[in-house]
């Protein structure tokens, strides 16, 4: 609401400058005459004339607030600047003088822009990421099992810390327009891949032996996840999905048919492994050269996303941590909790598209409601909604292998509350898209340490820590676990809190 004209503070103060400016005209003829700048009769005016340009398609009064606000103006400044209660008031005018625009009827959806086909493809990403696990029980039978399960979490944690930091900062290349710096991130990343996993296997087959088998899986194991890594970026899904199908079936023809196929699962799923990363890194090399821009040097390009980068490798090591800590201990022998992870893996893929969902549907509720109470109600709701979707994915295979597992009388109560854990997973790992989306990476490794920090320790003092070398009940391990990751959903909305229903991240 605006003030009365006749005690607007700012018209009065006009009104004092233009009455000096007729003394000033009125002047004799011996007197200089000093000529003002032409000014509007209302400090409003001068506003919407300067945000016009960039507000000049507003949709609604809202989308002129946010960006009021990202501009610095808050409700003090509406007040004594403008004579307007708040920053809403102000925008609300504001809006009304830009004049007509030609906003999209209501009720007619705006167009959709993420198509049918790249919400299947990244759908797809959680079974692309399962299609090598076939292979591993013909390697178990060849490395041993104690050897499997070190060299599982050395290799997981290895590439997911390589496979994120490359991922980060290919994408921040290619959003500052440099698209041969990303290109060439990703090959350096591709072919560093191979290496570091070698002598990450040889140091811990010099601490716990195991033999050259554990030191090329766990290579293979590396290369496969950076492969990964490039192929989605160029959105090459289909060569990986063709370079690992044989792998799959004939891992899969191992587990029906016996130990004679067990040379062939080994040896075509490190052939297809090998294609698909010879694939992956000739596509980075021609990208590189393809790239027609001139561009500054790599390392002075990624030098200012050093911080980002060590952002990015933290939480993906937390990441690694918290799933392999909790499953680790029981690789050995409890298949029904070794397993549970298996419904989040292949869902994985929905919770990546929930999540680059999430920002065109803010978007649209920005451009629907017409107040900001409105808009902070309507985008928690949208949360959790996208949530719920994102615990129902896992629900659904997890119900399936609870009872293929009861069927075979391998199911326990403990591998019951460990795949309800690996459920509530999917609602945490979206709710981390968002905040790392938001750079808020030193949150995300705080909240994943606190959580796994409180599983351990309490299970420390109920003394049933596998990890530790405890044998207590895996029942109460379980559920320590479980209530963490509640936890970990609870900070992490803690984290979004002060954010998300902020309007002017939707602009």
């Amino acid at each position: 609401m605006s003030v009365d004209n006749e005690t607007d503070p700012n018209r009065q103060r006009l009104g004092s400058i233009m009455a000096a400016a007729a003394d000033a005209r009125a002047a004799g003829p011996g007197e200089h005459t000093v000529l003002l700048p032409r000014i509007s009769t209302d400090p409003l005016d001068d506003l919407v004339e300067r945000v016009r340009p960039q507000l000049g398609q507003a949709v609604d009064s809202l989308h002129v607030a946010a960006a009021l606000e990202a501009d610095g103006l808050t409700d003090r400044g509406a007040r004594v600047e403008y004579g307007y209660h708040d920053v809403f008031a102000l925008a609300t005018e504001v809006f009304r003088r830009l004049g007509p625009t030609l906003p999209k009827p209501r009720g007619v959806p705006a167009r959709d822009p993420l198509a049918w086909r790249e919400s299947l493809r990244l759908i797809a990403h959680g079974p692309l990421y399962a299609l090598p696990s076939t292979a591993f029980p013909a390697v178990l039978a060849i490395v041993g099992r104690r050897s499997l399960v070190l060299g599982l979490v050395l290799a997981s944690a290895l590439g997911w810390v390589l496979a994120g930091a490359a991922a980060h900062a290919a994408y921040r290349m290619l959003g500052l327009g440099r698209p041969r710096a990303a290109a060439r991130v990703l090959t350096a990343a591709a072919l560093t891949a191979p290496l570091a996993g070698v002598l990450a296997g040889a140091g811990l087959v010099g601490l716990t032996g195991g033999g050259f088998a554990l030191i090329a899986m766990i290579a293979c194991l590396v290369a496969y996840q950076l492969t990964s890594t490039v192929l989605v970026f160029y959105r090459r899904e289909p060569w990986l999905a063709l370079a690992m199908t044989p792998a799959f079936l004939v891992g899969a023809a191992y587990l029906i048919l016996g130990p004679g196929l067990r040379p062939w699962s080994v040896g075509v799923a490190a052939g297809c492994v090998l294609a698909a990363f010879v694939l992956a890194v000739l596509l980075a090399v021609h990208r590189s050269r393809a790239a027609a821009v001139r561009e500054v040097p790599l390392l002075r390009a990624l030098r200012p996303e050093v911080p980002g980068l060590l952002g990015v490798s933290g939480y993906a090591l937390c990441s690694a941590v918290l799933l392999l800590h909790a499953e680790a201990p029981y690789l050995l022998g409890r298949l029904d909790i070794a397993i549970a992870a298996a419904p989040l893996i292949l869902t994985m893929g929905v919770v990546e598209w929930r999540a680059e969902r999430f920002r065109p549907q803010a978007v649209a509720l920005v451009r629907r409601v017409e107040r900001p109470a409105a808009f902070v109600r309507g985008v928690w709701l949208l949360l959790g909604r996208e949530v719920a979707i994102c615990l129902l994915a896992p629900a659904i295979p997890a119900v399936a292998l609870l009872a293929g597992l009861s069927y075979l009388g391998l199911l326990s109560a403990a591998g019951i509350v460990m795949t309800v854990a690996h459920v509530a997973l999917g609602g945490a790992y979206l709710l981390a898209f968002l905040l790392a989306g938001r750079d808020r990476f030193g949150w995300l490794c705080a909240s994943m340490l606190a959580a796994i920090t409180v599983h351990v320790g309490l299970g420390a003092v109920f003394g049933a820590v596998p990890l530790l070398g405890r044998s207590g009940s895996a029942l109460v391990d379980t559920s320590l676990y479980l209530g963490s990751v509640l936890l970990l959903q609870a900070l992490f909305v803690l984290g979004l809190a002060g954010i998300l229903g902020q309007a002017r991240h939707y602009r």
